[in-house]
């Protein structure tokens, strides 16, 4: 079996596992994610703009992407939850790209779902685009969206910014959705 057919193999399984838990979530924890995911949207779409601000669109097609290569490992529980908890599915990936939601015409992902490390990612070119106090908004909005990440990752076993598919491999068969302290609510 090549990489890209485990890799396919993995994302398959784990998407349904996640898809399952999320159809089984309680009332107490669909209400706790949903202004997390809300904001980590809002978030992403302020990061967005100032990303277009420093003319990203332009200089990403000229470099077709060369920061995307190492996307294989981007995407997290976050932006799964987002995706099917707002009612759509996520793309699926191709592990024969240099990142599996890389297309022809860009990335495959909505803004608010894509992973945290693409939205908050500039190259120097862009960001010598940006006057310093959009540069200081970037970086603080950064820091504000990594705080509900991280929130996402004390409180769900599956969650974590080191990407989906690693956090799958070392769970094994444990819940994405599970609690980490059960005794919080």
């Amino acid at each position: 079996m090549t990489k890209q057919q485990s890799d396919q193999q993995l994302w398959q399984r784990t998407i349904k596992r996640i898809e399952q838990e999320v159809a089984a979530l309680n009332d107490l924890e669909r209400d706790w994610l949903s202004p997390h995911l809300a904001e980590i949207g809002r978030l992403q779409r302020q990061l967005h703009e100032l990303f277009e601000a420093g003319d990203g669109g332009r200089l990403c097609a000229e470099c077709l992407g060369a920061c995307c290569e190492r996307g294989r490992n981007h995407l997290t529980l976050a932006n799964v939850l987002s995706h099917l908890l707002s009612g759509q599915q996520v793309p699926e990936p191709d592990f024969s790209r240099t990142c599996p939601f890389l297309g022809p015409a860009g990335c495959l992902l909505e803004v608010e779902g894509r992973p945290f490390n693409c939205v908050t990612f500039i190259c120097d070119a862009i960001e010598d685009r940006l006057a310093p106090a959009m540069r200081e908004d970037f970086y603080r909005l950064e820091k504000e969206l990594r705080s509900h990440y991280l929130a996402l990752d004390k409180r769900f076993a599956g969650s974590s910014l080191r990407g989906l598919l690693i956090r799958a491999e070392r769970l094994g068969e444990k819940a994405f959705m599970g609690r980490i302290d059960d005794s919080v609510l």
